[in-house]
């Protein structure tokens, strides 16, 4: 028994050096509406055509990715790789004042999110209107997944998919 002691006490040390630290707890509410804030600012920012700003919610890294289906493009499915291609693109866009749906409004609906330390993803559905008019614009199903940098949360992931045009009849 007394040459067992020392080694369960080797043992039980060992066993305690190599278990990882406990990660502070994670306020899920308090990042929702972070994650939220970053989701509208990005949207705000993009229809006001400020560049900066919304620049300012993106994951800045060949990491990014952008997956789209909208009717109303000509190629109907978007893809983007790399925030550099994105940011090209967007200020072209702004430059031009190209801005589509510029000052509509849009309500989500059946958000979910799943939310870690440094990574999340939240899912919705979106409804856009005509501001003034509150003319139906469309409905997407959207994706989010957000990083942490430096304890902001940035847009790693934009994927929206649009419902098909309703046929007239």
């Amino acid at each position: 028994m007394k040459k067992l002691l020392p080694f369960l006490s080797i043992c039980m040390l060992f066993l305690h050096c190599t278990q990882a630290p406990e990660a502070p707890k994670l306020d899920v509410e308090k990042e929702k509406a972070a994650i939220q804030a970053v989701i509208a600012k990005e949207t705000e920012s993009y229809y006001k055509q400020d560049f900066e700003a919304w620049k300012s919610t993106y994951l800045q890294s060949p990491a990014f990715r952008k997956f789209g289906y909208w009717e109303g493009f000509p190629e109907k499915i978007t893809c983007i790789i790399g925030f550099d291609s994105l940011a090209t693109e967007k200020k072209k866009q702004f430059d031009a004042n190209e801005t589509l749906w510029k000052g509509s409004t849009e309500e989500r609906s059946n958000e979910h999110f799943r939310i870690t330390q440094d990574m999340a993803w939240y899912t919705f559905e979106q409804n856009s209107y005509e501001k003034d008019t509150r003319k139906f614009l469309g409905k997407s199903l959207e994706t989010r997944i957000l990083e942490k940098e430096n304890g902001a949360w940035k847009i790693a992931y934009l994927g929206y998919h649009y419902y098909p045009f309703e046929e007239e009849k």
